[in-house]
């Protein structure tokens, strides 16, 4: 999939879990956009392909049954480069050299996080950790509880404001293929309770963000489904213990 040298100046993280349909195109995608880069496969307890498919690509893998906040963690714990990336295994970087420009863009002092947006998306929301890339010196300690099973941008966002550091979004850069939607909201909203909890600031800030990721489709049919969406975002904001495991279900 690449070659031996490594690149000395990034590391790409790919938190995994039963993601075998959508890691392939994920790596090979990643080594089109940085041939040189290495990359670590954080996986949480697959029982599918996922390992099998991530060692035959040539990725580092790195097993735990822990959490989502403790993979992206440990990814900041790991990084001995300059710059690191995370790259959920759901997305697919079509732009070329993109974390050339991301590296580029970070050489601002004032810049503190990359994103890749989705092709076509028009409107930049919040900070996405799909395609994310960061400096590695603004996040050493402890950043991420490894308690939580979502929402880790809160405490990312959180770092960056704290050292006045801006987002930086750069469009047309990749294609998400999400594969599980049905319990999506609740579990988003179970866990916006659990990392900021009873916070109304939250609630807006994430009824402006579905607007706009309705708005980004195009589609009368998500514009239309947005109440619904908020409404069960609502149901696991406010039953955090029933919603904050994913069930990983199409149905």
């Amino acid at each position: 999939m690449r070659s031996t040298r490594e690149s000395p100046g990034l590391t790409v993280f790919v938190c995994t879990r039963n993601s075998e349909a959508t890691l392939e195109k994920c790596l090979l995608s990643i080594s089109r956009s940085e041939p040189h880069v290495k990359i670590v496969v954080i996986d949480q307890s697959s029982v599918d392909r996922t390992v099998e498919i991530a060692r035959r690509l040539g990725a580092e893998v790195i097993s735990h049954n822990i959490g989502l906040g403790y993979a992206r963690q440990l990814g900041f714990d790991m990084c001995k480069t300059e710059h690191l990336a995370f790259v959920d295994s759901d997305e697919e970087i079509i732009q070329p050299r993109f974390f050339d420009v991301a590296i580029g863009i970070l050489e601002d002092p004032t810049a503190g996080a990359v994103v890749g947006m989705s092709a076509g998306h028009r409107f930049a929301y919040g900070l996405p950790m799909g395609l994310l890339v960061l400096r590695a010196k603004d996040f050493q300690g402890r950043i991420i509880p490894s308690s939580i099973n979502a929402r880790e941008e809160f405490y990312v966002r959180r770092r960056l404001r704290s050292m006045g550091l801006s987002v930086v979004f750069v469009s047309g850069a990749m294609i998400h293929r999400s594969q599980y939607r049905r319990y999506k909201p609740e579990w988003e909203g179970a866990n916006t309770r659990v990392v900021a909890g009873f916070d109304v600031g939250q609630l807006v800030f994430t009824a402006q963000v579905v607007l706009l990721q309705s708005l980004n489709s195009r589609s009368p049919k998500n514009l239309a489904y947005t109440p619904l969406f908020y409404l069960k975002f609502l149901r696991g904001f406010i039953q955090p213990w029933k919603w904050r495991i994913l069930r990983q279900t199409n149905e």
